[in-house]
């Protein structure tokens, strides 16, 4: 692999710290090496030096929900098979270009493992890192997965998910917005059975992402210890105080109410309870914010939605810092991969952005395409400006291509 060094820039670490002015990062082996002030970063030799004087230098977001795939119970039939996986491929490509670098497929299921790992091993480029959750459901709830009822029959669900290779859990304790059928406060599971998931899950080392709306669906998603309370787009601060307490994370995908995904909706009965639900969200994410309630990002969109979501993020009060550690460090720590990625310190996998505006001073910069001179993913140049091309492996496949959004859970 080349080893990098991106100098001169503005580097934005993802911790909250202090932005590092003239900074350096050193890229080796796929890894971030040193990471500091320019005068203090020993440059080793034969390295490719990256020059980015006037720019600023960031994590690569990570969005927690959005569906790659359809949901994991699709037709067993290989047409159908490759039909989703090359969606998914470009999916995955096309958000890499917008900036972000690790894509939770929050239904895939099973089928989406060999995905994963085919970007893992290199066979499948210029492609977001995949996390691959499995669906485990209650018989005509609101999401389609591994059907399961009772803890006994849901800890089985779990099990088989684990064992093949899904990374999380997503789960359902509240209806939601999609179906004409259900309303927001129906729950789906009891809290028995959410126990019994989360707790099996837990053993497994898999976090798990809960939908949930409304109550009592959250307090019942809250007493289990999921890791991340998805949605909440009626949330009372009861839940807010549960989350807050348990230390929990709150993912509010606020992109999911937002004005301009709403106009897109098709379903005249989802219009409508979005519409309802859009003050009450936003003002669930200013009392979250004051609280001091965790924070991290998902969107339940597609392609570079995430930075719609920072924007949103901070019309209900937080800081454009706030936001950028919320998708970067606070989604990783969410989906317990803070190990491997979410801020720009040693040891990390080099995934990052280099900016040509400063996102802290208009987190909406994030959005324009234009902006993002490059991107990094798994310490190699996956995508770049026209200015920084001459860092562009030829050998790599072409740009990504603009593909359809599709919001399938709400």
């Amino acid at each position: 692999m080349t080893r990098y060094s991106i100098t001169g820039g503005t580097i934005i670490d993802g911790t909250g710290a202090k932005p590092v002015v003239n900074g350096t990062v050193i890229v080796d082996d796929g890894k971030i090496v040193s990471v500091g002030p320019s005068e203090n970063v020993q440059h080793p030799p034969d390295i490719s030096v990256i020059d980015a004087t006037g720019k600023f230098v960031m994590p690569g977001i990570i969005d927690s929900h959005v569906h790659v795939t359809p949901n994991q119970d699709v037709p067993d039939d290989i047409r159908v098979h490759l039909r989703v996986g090359f969606n998914a491929i470009n999916t995955l490509r096309q958000s890499l270009g917008r900036g972000v670098t690790t894509v939770v497929s929050i239904t895939g299921g099973p089928s989406a493992v060999e995905l994963t790992n085919a970007i893992k091993d290199g066979y499948v480029d210029r492609c977001a890192s995949q996390i691959v959750a499995g669906v485990v459901n209650a018989s005509g709830g609101h999401v389609r997965g591994r059907h399961a009822d009772g803890p006994w029959e849901i800890r089985k669900a779990v099990r088989e998910l684990a064992s093949a290779g899904c990374n999380i859990i997503k789960t359902a304790a509240t209806a939601g917005f999609q179906w004409e059928h259900e309303r927001v406060h129906w729950p789906d599971y009891t809290e028995e059975e959410l126990k019994a998931l989360v707790d099996e899950a837990r053993m497994r080392d898999m976090p798990v992402a809960a939908h949930a709306h409304s109550q009592p669906g959250l307090n019942y998603a809250i007493n289990a210890r999921v890791h991340m309370i998805h949605h909440g787009a009626h949330i009372d601060e009861e839940a807010l105080e549960g989350i807050t307490r348990e230390d929990l994370y709150f993912v509010p995908t606020l992109f999911v109410t937002s004005t301009d995904h709403v106009a897109r909706v098709p379903w005249p009965w989802t219009k409508e309870r979005m519409e309802h639900a859009y003050p009450i969200h936003r003002e669930g994410v200013r009392k979250a914010r004051e609280m001091g309630t965790k924070i991290a990002v998902g969107t339940d969109g597609g392609p570079g939605d995430a930075m719609i979501e920072l924007a949103e993020l901070v019309d209900c009060g937080l800081t454009p810092m706030e936001a950028i550690v919320a998708g970067t460090h606070n989604t990783a720590d969410a989906l317990m991969i803070l190990d491997r990625v979410g801020t720009l310190e040693p040891g990390k996998q080099a995934d990052l952005l280099l900016l040509d505006t400063n996102p802290l001073d208009d987190i909406k910069s994030l959005q324009q395409q234009e902006n993002i001179a490059l991107v990094m993913a798994r310490g190699e140049v996956q995508t770049t400006s026209e200015e920084m091309k001459g860092h562009l492996d030829p050998r790599l496949g072409g740009p990504p291509r603009r593909i359809v959004r599709v919001t399938l859970d709400q």
